[in-house]
């Protein structure tokens, strides 16, 4: 079977519990998508025995075509041991550990500013929201932020950022520098937003088709400043 056929088999109650969700491949995803992204992926290299959950969240106003995991973290089971597919304890047990923990937290960040303050109230394991300066100038700038949203643009200018070593993350940070950076020293909140739906509809274009279709395009808070 593949990974969404065993999420689907296994966990349907979940799905008919919570009309929100929606399995996109290996994902499952909270609907509907408006600037933010909410997933948990179904990790294995043997998907049929078991396998490894992760949750996240990320913006999709940036210039990279994946779903970064870096904003999540692993759902542990209690008890050692792996996520087995033919343990039948397990779907009940993993659904409630989501419904516990992980979709009380995806319903709680639903704008941009609710992702920066849970990310700065609730740090992730081996993650430093306040140091990320190349994911952090467009979710900024998004949020109309424009002065935070410079001073990580400064860093990445300047190479004070761990994403400027060379050859680590180049093409990304040439793309927000270079597109999002003369814009933001113009103070141009109109072609900041242009700038970011554009990335947004890139993203959704490289990612699965079934994200396009919980996909909801909505004005950016930097547009109504």
């Amino acid at each position: 079977m593949t990974a969404s056929q065993l999420i689907k088999r296994h966990l349907q109650p979940l799905l008919a519990r919570h009309s929100d969700m929606e399995v996109i491949g290996r994902w499952l995803v909270m609907k509907p998508i408006r600037h933010v992204l909410r997933g948990i992926v179904i990790l294995s290299r043997n998907h049929d025995t078991y396998f490894v959950p992760q949750w996240a969240v990320t913006h999709f106003c940036e210039p990279v075509g994946h779903f970064p995991l870096n904003w999540g973290d692993r759902i542990f089971r209690d008890s050692p041991g792996l996520w087995l597919w033919d343990d039948p304890a397990m779907p009940e047990y993993f659904m409630s550990k989501l419904e516990h923990e992980v979709l009380p937290l995806f319903r709680s960040i639903v704008t941009l500013d609710d992702m920066v303050a849970y990310l700065a109230t609730k740090p992730i394991r081996y993650r430093h929201f306040d140091i990320d300066e190349l994911r952090g100038v467009s979710l900024h700038a998004a949020r109309g932020d424009l002065d935070t949203a410079r001073a990580k643009l400064d860093d990445l200018r300047n190479g004070r950022s761990l994403w400027c070593i060379p050859g680590f993350a180049e093409a990304e940070v040439a793309s927000v520098v270079d597109a999002l950076g003369p814009l933001l020293d113009k103070g141009d909140r109109a072609g900041i937003a242009r700038q970011l739906a554009a990335w947004e509809a890139m993203r959704i274009a490289r990612l699965p088709k079934g994200f396009a279709r919980i996909w909801e395009p909505t004005p950016f808070p930097v547009e109504k400043e």
